[in-house]
């Protein structure tokens, strides 16, 4: 029984691996449980010779590994060690990469995929909703009607979600899959405009133009067709989302604040000014950084220096990019090792169309959403990250193997 029990393990961690894409956008503690019940599976299967080979063949799993150390390593730098250590703990999650990377396999991949959009599919419901007054939702308003997450996350999954309809739209040979495709594209790019998440709303843009520049034969013709949608679109949501209008104004305001009378103190400018802060916090501790919990101690003292107008600089945590806090935490090697990290991406080799593309649309959608939240240390974005660069890594080994047999 013992014996029959783990040759199914592999099929157990595949069925948790898909409960694991559906759960994380509506259910944290699902996340939770799930992760816990993956990496006792994935300990008790044993196979370990097997799992090492793949491992150390996979170059982002080199390069995660080295990050996570590396930040390990930055605690003999940090002023306060059990805060470093809290910090670095929440990178657990990433323990799930190398689980379905060496776990996933191929005739699961598009339950995966099917459950993630399921899962987003969930939460436009809630959303709307909300949005209508028809129920509330603990924190989630009709001005940010996200129901399980912060409205920039919620906001990037939307934007992501709607590159697998359109591709799903543009792969699908049958009439009644392109219909069911483009009319959820529809609702689900209505439900990005109706909320504030400006982040997803600009990544839309750049991802819809990226697929049609992809998918359509003429240049030309792709960047017209494009460019109509998306100003149509826009004027659309600007004229019917009262959230996305008064978005566009609070920004416009921010913005005009900032380069006319070098105010800060607005959302927009808060960010800019981060940057700034961020980068010459950067440059001053260049080697080494200034390691974990200490890029904001002295950001009021810079913003000072520079005479800044803004907000008390310690309100925030941190920088709200993940590129600028890691070089202001890890110096140069740290943000050397986490660019490298989005190149392995990049680099990774594909057989099928799809999936190539879904790829790039993910690492578009990530390094931006990295440029204006500290995605490596809150909990969804971590986990939506986890889900797509474990499954991608594992298209990819599975692909690239069934080439090396084929030959």
């Amino acid at each position: 029984m013992k014996n029959l029990f783990k040759k199914d393990i592999n099929t157990y961690i595949n069925y948790l691996i898909i409960a694991y894409a559906f759960s994380f956008p509506i259910s944290k503690a699902a996340v939770n449980i799930i992760e816990v019940l993956m990496i006792l599976l994935w300990i008790y299967q044993d196979n370990w010779n097997h799992k090492i080979k793949l491992l150390k063949s996979s170059k982002f799993i080199i390069f995660i590994s080295l990050f996570i150390l590396y930040n390990v390593i930055s605690i003999l730098w940090a002023s306060d060690t059990i805060f470093a250590l809290n910090y670095i703990g929440k990178y657990h999650h990433f323990l799930m990469i190398p689980i379905i990377y060496t776990a996933l396999e191929k005739k699961y991949i598009n339950y995966v995929l099917s459950a993630f959009v399921a899962s987003v599919f969930i939460s436009e419901i809630m959303s709307y909703g909300i949005y209508f007054k028809l129920f509330t939702y603990k924190h989630a308003t009709p001005e940010f009607p996200t129901p399980f997450m912060h409205h920039i996350t919620y906001s990037v999954i939307l934007a992501f979600t709607s590159t697998i309809l359109l591709i799903n739209f543009f792969m699908a040979k049958e009439l009644r899959y392109k219909i069911f495709n483009i009319l959820f594209f529809i609702t689900l790019t209505i439900n990005l405009f109706i909320n504030g998440g400006r982040t997803g709303q600009l990544l839309f843009v750049i991802l819809l133009f990226t697929l049609f520049f992809m998918f359509m034969k003429s240049k030309i013709k792709a960047i017209i067709l494009s460019t109509v949608i998306i100003i149509t679109i826009l004027l659309l949501a600007y004229n019917f989302s009262s959230n996305f209008n008064s978005r566009i104004h609070q920004l416009q305001s921010g913005l005009h604040k900032a380069i006319d009378k070098k105010d800060y103190t607005d959302q927009g400018g808060m960010r800019i000014v981060m940057i700034k802060i961020g980068t010459e916090t950067f440059l001053d501790n260049f080697i080494k950084g200034t390691g974990i919990g200490n890029v904001m101690k002295d950001a009021n003292i810079y913003s000072a220096k520079n005479h800044y107008k803004t907000r008390d600089m310690h309100i925030f945590g941190d920088f709200h990019n993940v590129f600028i806090n890691t070089a202001a935490q890890l110096g140069i090697l740290g943000l050397i090792i986490l660019l490298a990290i989005f190149y392995s991406l990049l680099s990774l080799k594909f057989k099928t169309k799809q999936y190539y593309i879904l790829n790039l649309m993910f690492v578009i959608s990530f390094i931006l959403f990295s440029c204006t939240h500290n995605t490596f240390h809150t909990m969804n974005p971590m986990v939506f990250f986890v889900v797509f660069t474990g499954l991608f890594n594992a298209i990819s080994r599975i692909e690239t193997q069934e080439v090396r047999i084929v030959k």
